[in-house]
């Protein structure tokens, strides 16, 4: 029976001794060359490298899906939302499922209708319906005026599809009724330079905004931006988180 035991405590320190032999292999990454004099990587080193590369690329594949499906991290930039919000504010944006709300405040593409056409026009030349994902991609990159490139805005949805907006008496009017604004207590005014008329009809999938600082916001009163498409739409505005003494829900 002991000579039995001998030769299990035997059998599992050779064993022992083989895996770690094992795992000191697995962390050698460079040995000389059985060819020449020269140090070269070697397998442990290669799968090394592979761990890391696979684990980097799922890394900033969620990071990105996260950032263009569910949020995002934007900064003010100009005065169109004071008092509301201020030039240099950070806040979160979410987007997955978002539809819009009146009263909500949202981010936007400023640039989008024109960038549309643009690639409308594109297609025409080369005898399309439409351009392709692909594309689009690469005509944003070569060719396509500065303009026309992405330029967020933060407004507030003041009319849904269908609701009628009229601006008169310094005051806005939604469906015939005056909008309660606690947010704003100044005047609202048409932009004289605009071709936008009133009262107004919200157009299927768009929504009418203006910002909080009417004296100076360039909005859906501008016929430049006009009423803005869904597709334009980043998503809403939920937190602000900088600067730290004005932390809070945007509303």
């Amino acid at each position: 029976m002991s000579e039995n035991n001998d030769e299990i405590k035997q059998e599992n320190a050779a064993n022992e001794t083989a895996g770690a032999k094992k795992e000191e292999e697995k962390k050698i990454w460079f040995q000389k060359s059985a060819k020449s004099n020269m140090t070269v990587p070697t397998a442990a080193f290669w799968h090394e490298v592979l761990e890391w590369v696979v684990t980097l690329a799922v890394a900033f594949a969620i990071v990105f899906a996260i950032k263009f499906f569910v949020f995002d991290i934007v900064k003010v930039d100009g005065s169109s939302m004071v008092p509301t919000l201020h030039d240099g504010d950070r806040l979160i944006v979410t987007k997955l499922g978002y539809e819009p709300k009146q009263g909500d405040i949202i981010i936007l593409d400023s640039t989008y209708k024109n960038r549309m056409e643009y690639f409308d026009n594109l297609a025409e030349d080369k005898g399309k319906d439409e351009l392709s994902v692909v594309e689009k991609f690469f005509a944003q990159r070569v060719g396509m005026p500065a303009s026309l490139k992405k330029k967020y805005y933060v407004k507030r949805v003041i009319a849904l599809p269908g609701q009628t907006v009229d601006i008169s008496d310094g005051h806005v009017y939604v469906d015939g009724e005056i909008l309660d604004e606690p947010y704003y207590d100044g005047k609202t005014s048409p932009l004289p330079s605009s071709s936008m008329t009133y009262p107004l009809t919200v157009d299927e999938n768009t929504v009418f905004v203006m910002g909080d600082n009417r004296n100076n916001s360039k909005d859906s009163r501008s016929s430049d931006l006009g009423l803005v498409p869904y597709d334009a739409i980043l998503g809403k505005s939920q937190l602000r988180i900088w600067p730290l003494n004005a932390i809070g829900a945007t509303k």
